[in-house]
């Protein structure tokens, strides 16, 4: 979800939406300070799908793009061939058959994304935040080469004393190989469990909320990298400080799609330098994702669900508009948000649940627990508005609760798991194997997937 990461209690998930609105708002004043930007010292050669090689360059030897990817083959062992000035083959991986050609891409300073360049000669890289050549379609770009603050985050040493700033970057750590690493996290991280017991034993420190991360306290553990999110404007005003004191630190983006969620994974695994396990858990995700969706894509003739995500089942919910990781998430699995004219979370009026009339309602973060009780009384007490929908009137309202909210709540490698379980509800004849998803589940939903099970990452 974009920029929803909250320990997910629905006494406090209306306070805690506001807060991540408020931040990412204020994080766009914020991000925009580049005074402490760190500029490329090396290039980037990007063979697609996130298959990266990232070589440091003596900029005052090899100061140009040209000169620069030369001796990052020459030191790679790759095979460079050249025609008319432009790149044909690196390590002898041809352009076709998927018609993608080399072309070179900078990011200006103080920019987020790449600007494709034309004579690699007259390319100073020093004078840019990132520099790559990428095998990309006709108007692709490469991998990210800076994070959600502008920074670029190659080079950096392997971390050995790691500190996260929210659930989701203290997942990603931990799945690319960094648990022993850490040693602070925020208040929220409990997953996997061994974070939280890390923090009960004193091993791990805690260094704040989800939103009021102290700098005192992170410097305090003698980081040597620091993992933050974009949409908290705390986050971004700790990371500057960070900067202004020498301490390596990595903004991650908001999380709001499936390949926002790849791209976070690739920029925390490389900042950290765990470049194994950064490629192992991206190439985990895309054989899982391409396995659902190939499932999903098979014979595929059935009716594409319209679909609300409720983060709670008040009168005016708050739902998941266009924009967010819920979102893309329904899309890849053939369902229609029926908030996605809206953007980002929003507190939805009563009537347009019942004039938008979803097909599936899913709840993320009840409280209660789930039982055919809990379940029964809050079927029961739900708004007038809820009760004409055809969702209701089928029986298509799911409850996740516990350890499953937190799943659907929190953009980071387990999306895996959750695009099962969603795709497994709206569509469970595409599976084939009988596997029934229950209307309420909590810490036992591993029990209703086969294709991610195992794919906990922890």
């Amino acid at each position: 979800m974009s920029g929803v990461q909250v320990d997910i209690k629905s006494a406090k998930i209306a306070v805690s939406i506001v807060l991540v609105l408020v931040g990412a708002a204020l994080a766009v004043a914020v991000t925009s300070d580049t005074s402490s930007m760190r500029y490329a010292d090396g290039v980037i050669i990007d063979f697609g799908s996130r298959e990266i090689i990232y070589t440091p360059v003596d900029t005052s030897v090899n100061s140009d793009a040209a000169s620069a990817l030369e001796f990052a083959c020459s030191e790679k062992g790759y095979p460079l061939i050249t025609e008319g000035g432009s790149v044909v083959t690196i390590d002898s991986r041809p352009a076709a058959p998927d018609d993608r050609t080399w072309s070179l891409f900078v990011t200006k300073k103080g920019d987020l994304t790449w600007t494709k360049a034309d004579d690699p000669h007259t390319i100073v890289i020093a004078e840019y935040s990132a520099v790559a050549w990428g095998l990309c379609p006709d108007g692709g770009y490469p991998t990210t080469g800076v994070d959600a603050a502008g920074i670029n985050y190659y080079g950096y040493p392997q971390a050995t004393r790691i500190v996260t700033l929210s659930p989701s970057a203290t997942e990603t750590v931990v799945a690319v190989g960094g648990y022993n690493a850490i040693v602070g996290t925020d208040m929220y991280s409990d997953y996997p469990r061994s974070v939280a017991e890390g923090r009960e034993k004193g091993r791990i420190a805690e260094v704040g909320g989800y939103s009021t991360p102290s700098f005192e306290l992170v410097m305090k553990q003698r980081p040597d990298l620091v993992v933050c999110i974009s949409t908290q404007a705390a986050h971004l005003s700790v990371a500057y400080k960070l900067r202004e004191k020498g301490i390596n630190t990595v903004v991650s983006f908001d999380g709001e799609s499936i390949d926002t969620i790849l791209d976070n994974v690739h920029v925390v695994g490389t900042a950290m330098g765990y470049d194994l396990g950064r490629d192992r858990v991206i190439d985990a995700m895309y054989d899982a994702f391409d396995s659902i969706r190939g499932m999903l894509e098979t014979d595929f003739t059935r009716t594409v669900p319209r679909v609300m995500v409720a983060l709670n089942t008040v009168k005016s919910p708050w739902v998941s508009g266009g924009g967010t990781y819920m979102s893309d998430l329904l899309d890849f699995v053939f369902a229609t948000n029926v908030y996605e004219g809206s953007n980002d979370w929003i507190q939805a009026n009563s009537e347009s649940i019942s004039k938008y009339n979803p097909d599936v309602i899913l709840v993320v973060g009840y409280e209660g627990s789930p039982t055919k009780d809990e379940y029964d009384r809050m079927l029961n007490g739900l708004p007038a508005e809820w009760k004409r929908t055809k969702a209701f009137k089928a029986g298509e309202i799911y409850v996740f609760e516990e350890s499953a909210a937190d799943l659907a709540s929190r953009p980071a490698p387990r999306a895996v798991q959750l695009t099962e379980l969603v795709a497994r509800i709206l569509h469970p004849e595409a599976f084939g194997d009988g596997i029934k998803i229950p209307k309420y589940f909590g810490n036992n939903f591993k029990d209703y997937l086969t294709l991610t099970k195992d794919m906990d990452f922890s």
